[in-house]
């Protein structure tokens, strides 16, 4: 049964079927043909994928996003970053990778990030004189921080699908975070001062104390999400809500850019964002659920296991596999699908599942940057109007960064186990 469920799944995709509908009909297909169970007991297990109190933080993170992209935070942020480091070599494209960190720690989602981002410096750049396509290949690479660095909608559904605690995965994905982007903006300064491209001049206390003030209240916003989940005042879905409020207030009352029609816009373009993403979760926890009952993480488990138990291998093994799926999977659905399947078998050869889970998302970060789903490429190709292939090409420098880092974060678990162990 198992053997026909993944290549069903595949058969469904390439004849156009969106993700969601993909998943659910393999699963209706599996069951109507192989017979023993009702197929109606789909939709009974779409519904119950999604009446999930953890995930019911998504739409909210997805909300508290469009409020401060839409309610002027992504300026004031990126005044705060130039201020900080627009002094170094290449300052600019430094600058871009802190603004992409410090929006990340709001919105939680990958391509939000390269769109609030990416709209204000990839222009910014180009006319300060950085080639067009170093400049794309920054901002489409950094907008994956966005995931990592908590809070993070992808962490919030490994949580969901393995039983681990998100604030536990939110306090795991900042080391890991700062690595990234440490390693970008490395690369962003060597590149830079090779090619002599221009900086800032260095900044007085006045310039860094004023673009900290106009970005006050925005930068209030991760203290309320993070704060409250570390501190144990607000569950991660309570503090995206509070999150939504808070926005709500700085956009429509402190910063007045927020009217009473572009309220209404955002919550449709909220629901437009946020529907297909728990479309999809309803979907793949159908698929996760047939493969659960079929017990085919355990037979998985036990030929992975009689060919190796060394977590050396494993891990190297489940990052290879995880690449390839981030090629052709959105995170949410590879999460749901895989999650399930790879951590027990993790756990078993001594790897934390919430290390695990950081791997798992890292790996899906560079999914985002693939194609032929990468869905910040797509985005980019708009900011940047370019084609698929040149933001691609673009962005292979840093994608091979991200590789080095995954290969960090797989491999000295204290990144990702430091925070959860000092805050839990």
């Amino acid at each position: 049964m198992v053997g026909t469920l993944v290549p069903a799944f595949f058969g469904l995709l390439v004849l156009g079927l969106p993700i969601f509908a993909a998943l659910a009909l393999a699963v209706t297909l599996i069951l109507y043909f192989a017979g023993g169970i009702d197929p109606l007991v789909v939709p009974m297990r779409m519904f119950s994928g999604m009446n999930n109190f953890s995930l019911m933080s998504i739409p909210f993170f997805v909300l508290a996003a469009e409020l401060m992209r839409i309610g002027g935070l992504s300026d004031r942020l990126i005044d705060v970053a130039r201020a900080l480091i627009g002094w170094l070599p290449g300052g600019l494209a430094a600058a871009t990778v802190v603004a992409c960190l410090m929006f990340g720690s709001i919105s939680g989602s990958s391509p939000a990030t390269v769109v609030a981002i990416g709209t204000i410096m990839y222009p910014a750049m180009v006319k300060a004189g950085y080639d067009r396509f170093f400049s794309i290949g920054l901002v489409t690479t950094a907008g994956t921080l966005g995931p990592i660095v908590p809070p993070s909608i992808a962490l919030i559904i490994y949580g969901s699908v393995t039983g681990t605690s998100v604030g536990k995965l939110f306090a795991a994905g900042l080391l890991p975070a700062l690595v990234i982007g440490g390693l970008l903006i490395g690369y962003a300064c060597w590149y830079s001062a090779r090619k002599g491209y221009p900086r800032d001049p260095f900044p007085t206390l006045e310039r860094i104390v004023t673009a900290f003030k106009r970005a006050a209240w925005g930068l209030g916003l991760p203290v309320i999400l993070l704060g409250g989940i570390y501190t144990g005042v607000f569950t991660p879905t309570e503090s995206a809500a509070t999150a939504c409020i808070y926005g709500w207030f700085i956009g429509a009352i402190v910063y007045r850019t927020i009217s009473v029609r572009e309220t209404l816009v955002i919550l449709r373009n909220t629901g437009l964002l946020a529907g297909p993403l728990l479309l999809i979760t309803a979907g793949a926890s159908a698929f996760s659920w047939l493969l659960a009952t079929t017990g085919a993480p355990s037979q998985l488990a036990s030929q992975i296991l009689s060919g190796t138990d060394n977590p050396v291998l494993i891990v190297a093994l489940f990052n290879l596999i995880l690449l390839v799926a981030g090629c052709f999977l959105d995170s949410a659905s590879a999460i749901i699908i895989l999650g399930p399947l790879m951590q027990p078998i993790a756990q078993q050869v001594g790897v934390d599942p919430i290390h695990f889970g950081i791997i798992m998302l890292v790996n899906l970060s560079v999914g985002m940057l693939t194609p032929p789903v990468g869905l910040n490429l797509f985005v980019a190709m708009g900011v940047a109007k370019m084609t698929l292939f040149e933001v691609f090409r673009a962005a292979l420098p840093t994608i091979l960064l991200m590789m080095v880092a995954l290969l960090i974060v797989s491999y000295i678990p204290v990144l990702s186990m430091l925070l959860p162990n000092i805050l839990y």
